[in-house]
């Protein structure tokens, strides 16, 4: 205790002053150590959030024992061109997500600035890029139209091989490249709604989990590797007409068994 309240309790018998300067003065140690208490707590909160939002996410794979992180986006920075390439009118990080459009809104408009008549921009088309042989992704995104066309919308795991797209009332259909189908209407993926979805894959043998529903396939068609696309393996989003594709997260993983 300070010598100052020492005195003060010494005379506060004889003297209602001192007693009441006693009592303020308690008071004012006693806020100056709860302020102190509340301003310690609130410092090791945010030092403690700031740690954890710094640690890499956990790694978890039912087919690989390891795996190393290559990539990490929660789009609240630049555009990483390294995976989609330079940022453009139709591409843009807004509000913590990265948004993709239609380059023009019709095909006359589009014929007049691309002169020609086929690949003419009119839906959101998307690459993530530098796939590895053999990974761990946990992405979500969703495409933000009201209805299905025919193939759209689509996303292929490697480009033009795994397809994953939805079933009209519900659920994802995966297909494989000169393979067969599956359908899994469990995972009740629908247009407009955030996919939260993990893959694992190694050639061979792919593991989907889709809005928490999994399941893994294993057969000799299971492959991202198209040989006539030099600039794979990557993964490639096609919205269809009236479409914005919207990513929330990315999480990538280079693995092995």
């Amino acid at each position: 205790m300070p010598y100052k309240e020492i005195v003060y309790v010494t005379l506060s018998n004889h003297d209602p002053t001192f007693n009441l300067e006693l009592q303020e003065t308690s008071t004012m140690n006693h806020m100056t150590h709860t302020c102190a208490a509340l301003l310690y707590s609130t410092l090791l909160c945010l030092f403690t959030c700031d740690a954890s939002a710094a640690d890499p996410p956990a790694f978890e794979s039912e087919i690989f024992k390891t795996g190393t992180l290559v990539y990490s986006d929660d789009f609240d920075g630049n555009i990483d061109r390294e995976r989609w390439g330079a940022p453009t009118k139709d591409k843009q990080i807004r509000n913590g997500n990265l948004v993709v459009a239609a380059k023009f809104q019709s095909k006359e408009e589009a014929m007049k600035a691309l002169k020609r008549d086929h690949h003419l921009g009119l839906e959101p088309v998307v690459h993530i890029n530098r796939i590895p042989e053999a990974f761990v992704c946990h992405l979500r995104y969703k495409f933000d139209t009201k209805k299905l066309t025919p193939g759209r919308p689509s996303f292929q795991i490697g480009h033009h091989m795994i397809v994953l797209n939805y079933l009209e009332d519900g659920g994802h259909r995966i297909k494989l490249p000169d393979g067969p189908s599956f359908t899994e209407p469990d995972s009740g993926m629908k247009l407009g709604e955030w996919i939260d979805l993990v893959i694992e894959y190694k050639k061979g043998e792919i593991r989907m989990v889709v809005n928490g529903h999994g399941k893994t396939y294993k057969h000799d068609a299971v492959t991202i590797i198209n040989e006539k696309d030099k600039l794979g393996p990557r993964f490639t989003f096609k919205g269809g007409p009236d479409c914005q594709i919207v990513f929330d997260s990315v999480r990538l993983w280079n693995c092995e068994e």
